[in-house]
């Protein structure tokens, strides 16, 4: 064997050396730091009201702490979410849970409750459509302009959409019933 083959082998002998040692040290380091694990969360209201009418669209989003009067000290933004729900017969509205979070502040989660209605008018459209809470609603938030299907504006008491700031805005944005959240631990 000549000199140079044996100086080659010693560094690919190395090398292979070395790349072991590398892997070890990653295994070592993802063994004491594994991968968060996630955590499915189930929805936080039930697929059907008291009176067993099904949930009709689910509506959430992280709106401005002003939809408090005044903000909370340390809030962040607020989780808001709006589940609406029909009667199976007549697809009439029924009831409605409202749900907010005040991120800064907890986990906790306070819900709303009451009834509510469809009707027309915005100050900026007077045939839009309007999902109105008719009762439990806190003040400010009773007002909503149906975007379509999808996408939900909250009305200030002029019926015009709230505006939000460089972070946050009202619209709510539907999302799918009964979808589960997968958050990391």
């Amino acid at each position: 064997m000549t000199r140079s083959m044996k100086r080659t082998g010693w560094v690919i002998a190395a090398f292979a050396g070395g790349a072991c040692a590398v892997l070890a040290v990653i295994a070592l380091v993802l063994a004491a730091n594994p991968p968060p694990q996630q955590t499915s969360l189930a929805p936080w209201y039930p697929a059907a009201n008291d009176s067993g009418d099904p949930a009709f669209a689910d509506f959430e989003n992280h709106v401005p702490c002003a939809v408090d009067d005044p903000p909370s000290e340390h809030c962040q933004r607020v989780k808001l979410g709006l589940v609406l729900y029909r009667d199976p017969q007549s697809n009439e509205p029924t009831t409605y849970l409202m749900s907010r979070i005040r991120v800064g502040e907890g986990d906790d989660r306070e819900v709303d409750r009451g009834r509510w209605s469809i009707g027309q008018g915005t100050a900026l459209d007077p045939d839009a459509t309007v999902y109105r809470l008719e009762t439990g609603a806190p003040e400010g938030l009773d007002l909503y302009w149906a975007i379509g299907d999808d996408i939900l504006f909250m009305l200030d008491e002029q019926g015009m959409p709230r505006v939000g700031d460089a972070a946050y805005g009202y619209a709510l944005n539907r999302i799918p019933l009964g979808e589960r959240t997968v958050a990391p631990e």
